[in-house]
């Protein structure tokens, strides 16, 4: 689940959690927005759910998304909750933690809403905010653990981060995860031989590694394991600080250099490669794990970011 805070009306938390009625607008997030553009520069994108994406503006791709604003309704269509959410399986979550809990603070000063995190239902004020976004508290060890186990768990389940909450999800199926068919498949040794440059192999069994010399971590994974498709080669990244469209095209270009060397075929999303199916890749190279996940299952087109 999402980590979330709610900005209310209401002054406890049991209002907040029964959904009763409240009287925050698509006003008053606008003018949390802009309290949050004053204090540090920011890029709005609106969804076609009504949400808002905001990112920090001037930063590399992969350390600009922030939060996921909206208005939760509760009182009729246009009225209810702000609801402000950060993925814990972003590899920058605790860092948008401090910043999420450090504006919410100053909404409820400077707008004079009411504020509850969403784990243990405390209200976020200027006092409380002190031990919220202590390093060495228990709220903070507690949510840094949480989130660790969170980010350890997406290579066995192979599953994906994602840098913005795509409703309820703060991660989705592995849309990296490519195949790879042989007619003849060689060994693993054979192979895996000549990485990329820069990069190392490591081969125990059926699973093999290519990992970057200078760093000693992990790059791209395969494995020949399934045993209901023999001689087919999964083949998905590690998830690391790279921006997203970078370990995409990482990704793909380690499936194009072993087909070349083996031949078969490639298979993404349950289907052969082709330039049209994979035109993303060019199209947006800032592409965002998320907003490859609603263009695949939503078609919704990636982002157009506002000062």
């Amino acid at each position: 689940m999402p980590y979330s805070v709610w900005l209310t009306s209401h002054h406890r938390i049991e209002d907040v959690q029964s959904g009763a009625p409240d009287q925050l607008t698509l006003e008053n997030l606008r003018a949390c927005l802009e309290l949050l553009a004053r204090s540090r520069p920011i890029q709005v994108a609106s969804r076609p759910d009504g949400s808002h994406w905001v990112f920090r503006a001037g930063e590399a791709s992969a350390l600009a998304p922030l939060l996921i604003a909206g208005v939760w309704p509760n009182n009729g269509p246009q009225m209810g909750t702000i609801q402000l959410s950060l993925s814990v399986t972003s590899p920058f979550f605790m860092a948008n933690l401090l910043e999420l809990l450090s504006f919410t603070a100053l909404v409820t000063e400077q707008l004079g809403l009411r504020a509850f995190e969403g784990v243990h239902g405390r209200e976020v004020t200027g006092d409380s905010v002190r031990q919220l976004t202590d390093a060495q508290g228990a709220y903070a060890r507690d949510l840094a653990r949480a989130w660790q186990q969170n980010r350890a768990q997406l290579h066995p389940n192979l599953r994906m981060p994602l840098e913005f909450p795509a409703g309820n999800q703060d991660n989705a199926p592995h849309l990296l995860a490519l195949v790879l068919e042989y007619p003849n498949l060689p060994p693993m040794e054979q192979l895996l031989a000549e990485p990329p440059e820069g990069q190392g192999v490591e081969v125990r069994g059926t699973q093999g590694l290519w990992f970057d010399k200078a760093t000693r971590q992990p790059v791209t994974w395969f494995s020949i394991n399934n045993p209901q498709a023999p001689k087919d080669m999964l083949i998905w990244p590690q998830w690391g600080e790279e921006p997203f469209a970078r370990t995409a095209h990482t990704t793909f270009e380690a499936a194009v250099r072993l087909r070349a060397r083996a031949g078969g075929r490639v298979l993404w999303n349950g289907a052969p490669v082709t330039p049209e199916r994979t035109s993303w890749l060019q199209r947006y190279p800032e592409l965002l794990g998320v907003e490859l996940l609603q263009l695949v299952t939503n078609n919704w087109e990636p982002v157009t970011r506002k000062a």
